[in-house]
C-alpha cells in the first residue's frame, strides 16, 4: 500500500509540474501575442521621438492612447510640439482627476478625433503647433459636452488650462468657432465611431516600464457649476496642474 501511494504521489507530481510547464508556455505565447500586438500600435511621430514626456501622463496608458489619437485625428508632425503634447497629457490628468473612466475618457476622444479632421480640413495648412494644441484641447472639450452627461464647465478648462493664454471670452468664440467647422452636429456615425473606440481601446493598453504616474497631491476650490458628484474630486485640480 505504502508502495503504490509513493507510486501515485510521484505520479501526481510529474503531471503537475508538466501541467505547470504547459501554462508556463501558454502564459508566455500570450505574452508574446500581447507584445507583438502593442508593438503593432503606431503612435504620432512626435510621441514616439519625445518618448521623455511619459512622465508628464497621470497613468501609463495616457501617452500611448494620446499618441494614437493625434494620428487618427490627422495632425501633421510640425503640428505636435512639447508644450502641446504637455497640453494634452495635461487635459487627460485633469479629466481623470474630475473622476472621469478610461471609457468616458476614450469615448471623448475618439469623437474629438473625428472633430479634429473636420476642422484640419478647414484650417489645417495655416494652423501653427500651438493653435494645433490649443484645438485639440478644445476639441476634446467639445466631445466632453457632447458625450458626458456630468460635464466640467469652460471655466474650469480656463482657469487649469488656457489662463495665460486669453480670456474665458474668448474661448467661448473659439469653441462656437470650431462648432461651425462641425456644422454644428457633433454626433458621429456609428460605424466610424466604432472603429475610433477599437483603435484607442488598444492604445490604451500601450506602456512603458519607464514611464512614473504622478499622483494628486493639492486640494482647492471649484467652479460652483460643476456637478455635486464630481465637485470634490475636481477641486483637486485647483494649483496642482500647474506643476
Amino acid at each position: 500500500c505504502r508502495t503504490t501511494r509513493s507510486h501515485f504521489g510521484s505520479s501526481f507530481l510529474h503531471c503537475w509540474r508538466a501541467a505547470s510547464c504547459v501554462m508556463c508556455l501558454a502564459h508566455s505565447m500570450e505574452s508574446s501575442i500581447a507584445a507583438e500586438s502593442l508593438g503593432a500600435v503606431q503612435l504620432h511621430p512626435q510621441f514616439v521621438q519625445k518618448a521623455h514626456l511619459r512622465v508628464h501622463a497621470h497613468e501609463a496608458s495616457d501617452f500611448g492612447m494620446l499618441g494614437r489619437w493625434c494620428m487618427l485625428a490627422g495632425f501633421s508632425a510640425e503640428q505636435i510640439d512639447e508644450s502641446g503634447m504637455k497640453l494634452m497629457l495635461k487635459t487627460v490628468k485633469m479629466l481623470r482627476l474630475c473622476d472621469y473612466s478610461s471609457e468616458d475618457i476614450v469615448c471623448m476622444l475618439a469623437h474629438a478625433a473625428v472633430y479634429a479632421a473636420r476642422t484640419l480640413a478647414v484650417c489645417g495648412p495655416q494652423m501653427s503647433a500651438r493653435e494645433a494644441g490649443n484645438t485639440a484641447v478644445l476639441l476634446i472639450y467639445l466631445a466632453q459636452s457632447y458625450t458626458q452627461d456630468e460635464t466640467c464647465p469652460i471655466r474650469v478648462w480656463h482657469q487649469h488650462l488656457f489662463r495665460g493664454y486669453c480670456s474665458v471670452s474668448d474661448l467661448d468664440g473659439v469653441v462656437l468657432k470650431l462648432m461651425s467647422f462641425q456644422r454644428y452636429v457633433l454626433r458621429v456615425e456609428s460605424g466610424r465611431l466604432s472603429e475610433l473606440l477599437q483603435e484607442l481601446a488598444e492604445a490604451k493598453d500601450y506602456r512603458a516600464p519607464e514611464l512614473v504616474g504622478v499622483p494628486c497631491a493639492s486640494v482647492g476650490g471649484c467652479d460652483s457649476r460643476c456637478a455635486p458628484a464630481r465637485r470634490s474630486l475636481r477641486g483637486k485640480v485647483q494649483g496642482w496642474l500647474r506643476v
